[in-house]
């Protein structure tokens, strides 16, 4: 292991630049290189940032040589790009999601496992003390049996959000409101009430917006503990209202805005008191940028640390498939017909 790592950020867009500017912030580590594989962005990036670009990955893999990359594209590359890394013995850092199709996941799980790299992604909710505190009390029996965990993703995308990339929306690239805005919520649901044995039922809407996929969902879920819950997630609300999660058990309840512990009792207990400084707010309404780094900071940073120290990273390729497998089987409720990450 050399003594700074060498980092590669794959995909120039405006998440890639915020990656490649946490990257510079944290010690001991330098840029191997850029890579986009639309061809005018990578110029357009080595000639703004002055780093040398590549826009393809196998080339920048072998001549860039890094020793982990950041996946930044859209989220139906993921897994293909993610698996050339691993066969270069490159680790992987990939932004929420993984990929959007399972089975993608699950060959990038296994590729990275061949090839004895770390796999993390971006799920920088995790990171929050005070959602840590929570979800350990969960954990642990606190909550005593759980009963409920619900989700609502209420929020707004405008057209010209949709029409400022062409993968916008697409079956193939991103998914609608569940895949691309509440993957972040829907990671965090099962973080705290563990899998989903069974999606009871499901629609997804194209409503407002000229795209493919859905921009409005409901879902009624069965997690394996026996909890239920339910899942509406939206890119049509304007203004927007919410981004929440609820759970309750038979000794104790906790609610979430965004990242935010906004209600936390045990046994008649508050629990408020007792959590960590809460600067995790993420934003994400209607303004897609408007987000707290923090969250990413402390996540790439732990990744670097568990290369380091050859321990998995606290947001592993295993579990960033729960989302994807929750993902998978709302799709096969709602839309039978439709595999996300492929052409329709």
């Amino acid at each position: 292991m050399r003594d700074r790592l060498r980092i590669g950020i794959v995909g120039c867009g405006s998440m890639g630049r915020e990656h490649l500017r946490l990257v510079a912030e944290l010690p001991d580590t330098e840029i191997a290189g850029v890579c986009d594989p639309h061809a005018p962005a990578a110029t357009q990036a080595e000639e703004q940032l002055g780093i040398r670009a590549w826009s393809d990955i196998e080339r920048f893999c072998a001549e860039a040589k890094p020793d982990a990359v950041h996946l930044c594209t859209p989220s139906g590359l993921h897994a293909q790009q993610g698996i050339i890394a691993a066969n270069h013995g490159i680790h992987v850092l990939s932004e929420k999601p993984l990929d959007i199709n399972l089975a993608k996941v699950d060959a990038l799980i296994a590729a990275c496992d061949r090839a004895n790299v770390l796999l993390g992604c971006i799920f920088q909710r995790r990171m929050s003390p005070a959602m840590q505190a929570v979800q350990h009390a969960i954990a642990n029996g606190d909550m005593g049996r759980l009963i409920s965990c619900s989700v609502a993703i209420k929020w707004w995308r405008s057209p010209e959000y949709y029409a400022s990339s062409a993968w916008r929306g697409t079956w193939a690239l991103d998914g609608g409101a569940l895949a691309n805005q509440g993957i972040h919520a829907l990671d965090q649901l099962v973080w705290m009430a563990g899998a989903v044995a069974e999606v009871e039922y499901a629609h997804l809407e194209t409503v407002m917006h000229d795209v493919e996929a859905e921009d409005f969902a409901l879902a009624v879920v069965r997690f394996a503990s026996g909890a239920r819950g339910t899942i509406e997630a939206t890119t049509c609300c304007y203004p927007d209202l919410a981004s929440r999660i609820e759970i309750y058990g038979t000794n104790g309840s906790a609610a979430f805005d965004d990242a935010r512990v906004v209600t936390f009792g045990i046994g008649g207990e508050d629990r408020m008191p007792t959590l960590a400084d809460q600067g995790f707010l993420t934003g994400g309404g209607s303004v897609p940028m408007a987000i707290n780094l923090t969250g990413h900071r402390a996540q790439i940073a732990d990744f670097y640390a568990a290369i380091r120290e050859g321990r998995p990273p606290q947001v592993d390729g295993r579990e960033a498939r729960l989302s994807i497998d929750l993902l998978d089987k709302i799709y096969r409720k709602a839309l039978p017909h439709i595999t996300l990450g492929s052409e329709p």
